[in-house]
């Protein structure tokens, strides 16, 4: 497996002060259609009877099981989780902001979700416990002064995503011991966090689950890994995926059009910092709730990311600007300094200019191995079915945004997707029976066969997948299936457990 680089990002946990003036709103797609300002009186309408609204709610349930419903659904998450957040309470929001600044561009909003715990706080060296609900991982020494200095807040994340079988954070990105990493058109790198919700931070740590050891007595108690579910009032177990593009042109006015906060990127081989414009580029939101005990999966992503794959013309080339496909491509070799990936045995030897072809080498620090840019496109367009009507859906929350706040950088998000269960099965009833992987796919919607549920930047090699059908495999983590008789035990559909370590003493200890 490829050994992960973690890199540390530090971002501004600052409040937005005072109005400024608005800028007049722009879309990036070909011929785009105008996008309604706050006094526009255009109809919104939504293909669902839970309509989203403009608002701090974070719903913990969708009232309606159909595809339009948990779409409705996923938009009201989205906007609940990027509401600003209280600054004097980790993982809420600040519900004395009103609609018209909600998405304000800039690095000084921080989104409630940006506070949740990063899973490195969780599952720690030597399985010592869970830092506190709202501290965020330390900082290494030779940042720790810039951002104490700066007031700024610690994010841990990967630039080298490692395994399909998430066995390192962020994996999506390719399926196997082959490079991973993404970089733009410009050569600049994505970053890749995993951030847990209160209720699920607070069943890990109350079970001792941080704990290899003690995940394997969990087991052996007769007790399920089962995550508590979502409904009205209650969060349920809720995880986030994000995709974070460092941006080296912050002037650049593409950039008012992207959820942006600032950063310091910590290099743990040359042991350097420095600062940088992080911009969001994609985000993965994993709920589970009393109707969907195999999870809500709603992956988002910017409309400027990338093409579909449909669009590429036979030169190679696409009408507009978007952020991960270049018009301009060479071939390059593959430098000499750098270990290459590896193709049925065979090294390969050049860059691509196809897109969605991981990198042709891994990446090192000595600058003679850079990232390179990437292209990519969107094999399975965003687009309206008789049952799914996901296009329109995104044309009506795009334009309520709008409407609230035509500087809105959230209107200039859209939905790819939703995966839910039309017939849900919960392997984890009645409890006392804990199960073994895998878990159940029953009633997965849309099915595999219909169209994979992909985010070009979360799974740009590999969009042939479909969350559920990876995530059913999902178990204890390795030192625990070790006192389990090798058997893996389930730990339902989240592949976070297996971050967990077991203690220097090899022992089982008491929470």
């Amino acid at each position: 497996m490829m050994n992960s680089k973690f890199l540390f990002l530090v971002a501004a946990l600052l409040l937005a002060a005072g109005c400024k003036p608005k800028t007049q709103p722009v879309d990036g797609e070909k011929n785009p259609a105008p996008i309604a300002t706050a006094s526009s009186s255009a109809p919104v309408t939504f293909p669902c009877l839970n309509a989203p609204a403009v608002n701090y709610n974070t719903p913990g349930d969708t009232p309606i099981t159909s595809q339009d419903g948990v779409n409705c659904f996923a938009w009201q998450t989205f906007i609940g989780l990027n509401w600003q957040v209280d600054a004097s309470s980790a993982g809420q929001p600040d519900k004395t902001v009103p609609a018209a600044d909600f998405g304000e561009p800039g690095t000084t909003q921080t989104s409630v979700w940006e506070t949740y715990a990063n899973s490195k706080i969780i599952f720690r060296a030597n399985a010592e416990p869970p830092l506190p609900w709202g501290q965020q991982p330390d900082a290494p020494a030779s940042c720790k002064k810039i951002a104490q200095e700066k007031g700024l807040r610690v994010m841990q994340a990967s630039r080298m995503p490692g395994s399909f079988n998430m066995t390192e954070e962020a994996s999506q990105a390719f399926p196997g011991n082959n490079p991973n990493w993404l970089a733009d058109k410009n050569g600049n790198l994505v970053y890749y966090e995993i951030l847990v919700g209160k209720s699920e931070y607070d069943y890990i740590n109350a079970n001792g689950l941080y704990n290899a050891n003690l995940q394997a007595e969990h087991i052996k108690q007769h007790k399920n890994i089962v995550m508590p579910m979502g409904h009205d009032n209650v969060q349920g177990g809720l995880e986030i995926k994000a995709a974070w593009l460092s941006v080296s042109d912050p002037q650049n006015p593409k950039w008012s059009r992207y959820k942006t906060s600032s950063a310091v990127i910590y290099d743990p081989v040359s042991l350097s910092c420095s600062t940088s414009v992080i911009a969001l580029v994609g985000m993965h939101i994993i709920h589970k709730t009393a109707s969907q005990p195999q999870w809500i999966w709603a992956t988002f992503e910017h409309k400027d990311n990338a093409p579909d794959t449909a669009a590429i013309k036979t030169d190679g080339t696409v009408e507009g600007d978007y952020t991960f496909y270049n018009n301009s491509c060479t071939v390059q070799s593959v430098p000499a300094a750098c270990k290459p990936k590896m193709m049925n045995g065979i090294a390969v030897t050049q860059t691509s200019c196809a897109a969605n072809v991981s990198p042709a080498y891994y990446l090192d620090n000595t600058g003679n191995c850079p990232a390179y840019p990437v292209r990519v496109s969107r094999d399975f367009p965003i687009k309206d079915t008789t049952s799914n009507h996901v296009a329109s859906l995104n044309r009506a929350a795009q334009q309520m945004i709008a409407n609230a706040n035509r500087d809105s950088v959230f209107a200039h998000y859209q939905l790819v997707n939703v995966l839910w269960s039309s017939a849900a099965v919960n392997d984890n009833e009645p409890p006392g029976n804990p199960p073994v992987t895998p878990l159940s796919i029953s009633g997965e919607t849309p099915s595999l066969n219909t169209v994979p549920v992909a985010n070009t930047m979360l799974e740009s090699y590999a969009q042939g997948f479909n969350c559920l059908s990876c995530h059913a495999y999902a178990s204890v983590a390795k030192d625990a299936k070790l006192q389990l008789d090798g058997k893996s035990y389930a730990t339902d559909y989240s592949f976070i457990f297996g971050f967990a370590n077991k203690p220097a003493t090899n022992t089982a200890t008491e929470k």
